[in-house]
């Protein structure tokens, strides 16, 4: 089903959108079929464009192989049942009817069939969150292994913890630099548990490669972000993506991507990113698990951020403490359970 979705199909999906047209499809479950877990579907075409809706039915929330025939036939009598006022168990709402244009209404036209029309036509009425923040890529080392380290594995007095550019970073004089390399799924605030050799601006780093007279193996890029604040995402996640606040100091990675604004900026971002809404479109825009700037990027940005949630900095706030009870954490301070046995002997 990956021609449904990724950037590398997209002139089949406007063929097909435009002069073809699916008349019926059924998207199964990624466990769908015996020993395999792999992005399977099937579906019938019919020659020529038509304005005649399609049906579609997803599988996702039936769980095996034993389950995709029966389901899928299941769901398709209920729909059968519901067109003639019957009662019905509900299975329905499996099954969605779309018609061409209501994919052309999304970038990139996704077969995103189970996006309502309300949540379609959000694409037309906001900007993309590409145009609204300034969404960038990091530095690729080229050689982790030599150029990371975990913060505790280095001496205190050669990293420097709080630079806020690229210049006091360089007159600091430390060694390590805090790094942001994605990591595991976590909302609000963590992952930050590496820092990066960038002594003297990367000398070391953008020098790889060229000590035999070769290319540089490294990409520094986008290199007047580092340090700044930041909301930042891991490309790969195995569910939805999860949206984080970087302080000032980091330098981001080519993994850990971000988005660049004022801090209220940044604190809409954060909320929008992590509310139901985004993930519901970042289902449809990155269906892989593959979180590129370009897909989170397209996410529209409507008027109505204005009046997203004001808790940012509460939620924030709850998920860095949380983060700084583990003793991996740089400010860590003290076990809760030691903290609170010993103010109650």
């Amino acid at each position: 089903m990956v021609w449904m979705f990724i950037f590398t199909y997209k002139q089949l999906r406007k063929r097909l959108i435009t002069q073809e047209s699916i008349s019926s499809l059924i998207q199964l479950e990624y466990s769908g079929f015996e020993g395999a877990t792999v992005p399977i579907c099937t579906f019938v075409l019919h020659r020529g464009a038509s304005a005649s809706r399609g049906a579609f039915v997803r599988l996702n929330d039936f769980v095996g192989p034993a389950l995709q025939g029966p389901k899928a036939l299941e769901i398709i009598q209920a729909d059968s049942a519901h067109l003639r006022g019957e009662a019905t168990n509900g299975m329905e709402k499996h099954l969605y009817r779309r018609s061409a244009v209501d994919f052309v209404a999304i970038p990139g036209l996704p077969v995103a069939y189970w996006l309502s029309e309300k949540m379609r036509s959000t694409f037309a009425l906001g900007e993309p969150l590409s145009e609204v923040a300034n969404l960038r890529q990091g530095l690729a080392t080229a050689d982790n292994s030599r150029f990371l380290r975990e913060w505790w594995e280095v001496s205190r007095n050669r990293t420097a913890f709080a630079c806020t550019s690229r210049q006091e970073a360089a007159a600091s004089g430390a060694r390590w630099f805090p790094y942001n390399k994605g990591g595991d799924f976590r909302k609000w605030y963590g992952n930050q548990e590496y820092v990066v050799n960038w002594e003297h601006d990367g000398q070391e780093i953008r020098a790889l490669g060229t000590e035999t007279g070769g290319r540089p193996r490294s990409r520094a890029q986008n290199v007047d972000t580092y340090f700044s604040p930041s909301v930042s995402w891991s490309d790969i996640s195995s569910g939805e993506a999860a949206f984080r606040r970087f302080p000032a100091g980091f330098i981001h990675d080519v993994k850990g991507m971000a988005a660049f604004g004022d801090v209220e900026l940044l604190d809409q971002i954060e909320v929008l990113m992590n509310s139901s809404f985004a993930r519901a479109l970042l289902s449809a825009i990155a269906p892989t698990l593959n979180f590129q700037v370009g897909d989170v990027g397209k996410v529209p940005v409507t008027p109505d951020i204005a009046k997203l949630p004001k808790n940012t900095n509460s939620l924030v706030e709850t998920s860095s403490e949380d983060w700084d009870v583990d003793e991996t954490s740089w400010s860590f301070a003290a076990n809760p359970l030691v903290k609170l046995f010993s103010c109650n002997p």
